[in-house]
């Protein structure tokens, strides 16, 4: 007889041992490890999986990959990027000798009409010191704009056509910029129009301001290469297109480093008690190759030393700092517009304090001036005197005051940027408004940092702060009354500096913070078009409008001379023309002349 089939047990339960669940219990514990590690531990913090005011999903901003269409969309925009950097760097070659000299014709205006506004036409002898070789000349008659006159037509230019990566925000900032380049391109008599720009590490080695000061002196004349500080302060700093030497012997003092007790700068100040020595040579192809306006910028104090000043190898100018009260000072030295070579030297007798020098020439052009405060947070652009700054402005007839900062910031976000962003909103707001105060008549542009990365499991990534660093500076920028350019975005946005660190010629350096050489040449490009952009519409609204009074150098610089300056230094060689002396608080006229334009 067969037996009945035994029934089916049912499946044993699971049982754990209690070193089973102790390991358990260790890899868990040894997770959560894991994840509350970036929340304490600074240099991990751009690790973090989710931060609670940014609405992360856990782990999506590592394991996440963009979609085929995102990344078709990133690699067109890569491609562009390369196309850009390959043809900056083929700009770079030297060009034919005449070159960007001048501007080509633009819309012209009757040679026989009036300067524009009250006390704005140039002599029409320019006095050459006296100097081997060079005799006084007669100023160039560049046509000037008939009394009342009214903007002209635009004809177009054929970078209205080159294709716009990011547009200028709230554009109408600009106006003053814009109108002054106007009248630069219509070739108006004196006619310079000045943008300086200030900003960190991105602006190191000149790459960015020399993209964009070629590009617009290409395109409306060449007035030299501007502002130039007085010593190698940086190992960072750069001028490209002047032969420079620091040749030591100084002792510089930047802003970054609050080492002025009366806060005067010009954003690094250099000193010597005897033996600082520099020179400046024009460069052998144009832009660059001429200069026949050259200014001294220094201080002067009770305890001031001299300077000796030889250009082109002749008798030295001896330029004594000494003052019974401290004061900002230049001297303007004209010469025949051609190569020159310039050589100071600290001569003893006392601290002779320097803030730097002006390489222009005649215009009507465009002068882009560079600043890199190399290491630098943003609010420490504070650091300087209101009117010392003030002066400094209005002494450059500053046209356009263009910011880059927030590189440095961006260290903050384990720190008091960790959960909210108003402290760094404070700090730009003072140092705009600061900047606003000495010059208002000035357009102002703020740019955004660019992209920084850190490395995750899942590639480089962008530090979580910088796109709220980005938001932060576009509602400063609208509050202060500035235009916006958002360089993060036109970049590439989310993780684009992984993509420019992959990009042949490579844009981006190993460190995720900078550009190279090329990827500034980038950002000048696409700053460039987006200016260009703005120059064609505001030509166009404003067809039939008036004019705008010309705010020239020579103007400014008469308004800002102290009465009873004293005379040229004695030693021979070339005598200064103009000593705009004096201290930064004495008034400035308004300028006179028809209503901005709309």
């Amino acid at each position: 007889m067969n037996s009945p089939d035994p029934e089916p047990r049912e499946p044993s339960v699971l049982v754990l041992t209690r070193r089973a669940r102790q390991r358990l219990l260790g890899a868990a514990l040894t997770l959560v490890g894991l994840l509350v590690l970036p929340y304490v531990v600074p240099p991990l913090h751009s690790l973090r999986p989710w931060r609670p005011e940014g609405g992360y999903v856990p782990f999506w901003n590592i394991t996440a990959r963009p979609s085929k269409a995102q990344q078709e969309l990133e690699q067109e925009q890569l491609a562009d990027f390369e196309q850009i950097a390959v043809a900056a760097e083929a700009e770079g070659e030297p060009p034919p000798a005449v070159a960007s000299r001048e501007a080509p014709s633009a819309t012209a205006v009757p040679p026989e009409a009036p300067a524009i506004g009250t006390g704005r036409r140039l002599p029409v002898q320019r006095q050459i010191p006296a100097h081997e070789g060079l005799e006084r000349v007669a100023e160039a008659h560049a046509p000037q704009p008939a009394e009342g006159a009214v903007f002209p037509e635009y004809p177009g230019h054929p970078d209205d056509d080159e294709k716009l990566g990011q547009a200028i925000e709230n554009p109408e900032a600009l106006s003053h910029y814009l109108g002054q380049l106007t009248l630069t391109d219509l070739k108006v008599r004196g006619a310079i129009t000045r943008a300086g720009q200030w900003g960190d590490s991105v602006l190191g080695g000149d790459g960015l301001t020399n993209g964009i000061r070629k590009k617009l002196q290409e395109r409306f004349g060449d007035a030299g290469h501007g502002f130039h500080a007085l010593s190698r302060y940086s190992i960072g700093y750069a001028h490209r297109g002047v032969r420079f030497q620091d040749r030591g012997g100084w002792k510089s003092c930047e802003i970054i480093f609050k080492c002025r007790p009366d806060a005067r700068y010009a954003g690094v100040h250099s000193g010597s008690a005897g033996g600082g020595q520099s020179t400046w040579q024009t460069a052998k192809d144009a832009p660059g190759d001429r200069v026949s306006h050259f200014e001294f910028w220094y201080q002067k104090a009770p305890d001031g030393g001299r300077f000796e000043l030889e250009i082109d190898g002749a008798a030295p100018t001896v330029i004594d700092t000494r003052a019974p009260e401290p004061g900002d000072a230049v001297d303007v030295f004209q010469l025949e517009d051609g190569p020159h070579s310039f050589a100071l030297r600290a001569a003893g007798g006392g601290a002779a304090r320097g803030y730097g020098v002006v390489l222009e020439r005649e215009g009507p052009g465009v002068v882009w001036d560079e600043l890199s405060l190399i290491g630098s947070f943003t609010q420490r652009l504070d650091y300087q005197n209101a009117d010392h700054l003030g002066w400094q402005l209005r002494r450059r007839d500053v046209d356009l005051m263009v910011f880059i900062f927030g590189g440095n910031d961006v260290q903050r976000e384990g720190g008091d940027l960790e959960k909210e962003m108003r402290p760094y909103e404070a700090e730009y707001t003072r140092v705009l408004r600061k900047f606003r105060s000495g010059r208002p008549e000035a357009s102002c542009l703020v740019m955004s940092l660019i992209d920084h990365g850190a490395r995750s499991e899942g590639g480089v990534r962008t530090r979580p702060i910088v796109p709220r660093l980005v938001a932060s500076q576009r509602k400063v920028a609208g509050e202060v009354g500035c235009a916006f350019f958002d360089t993060f975005n036109a970049m590439g946005g989310v993780n684009s500096i992984a993509r420019w660190l992959r990009a042949r010629p490579q844009l981006a350096a190993p460190d995720f913070s900078h550009p190279t050489l090329a990827g500034q040449g980038v950002i000048a490009t696409l700053l460039y078009r987006a200016l260009m952009h703005e120059y064609a519409v505001y030509r166009k609204q404003n067809v039939g409008e008036p004019l705008p009074a010309l705010t020239s150098f020579d103007a400014a610089a008469a308004r800002n001379a102290a009465p009873g300056s004293s005379a040229p230094g004695k030693g021979g060689g070339a005598a200064p023309i103009d000593q705009s002396r004096g201290k930064p608080e004495e008034p400035i006229a308004a300028d006179a002349g028809s209503p901005a334009p709309r």
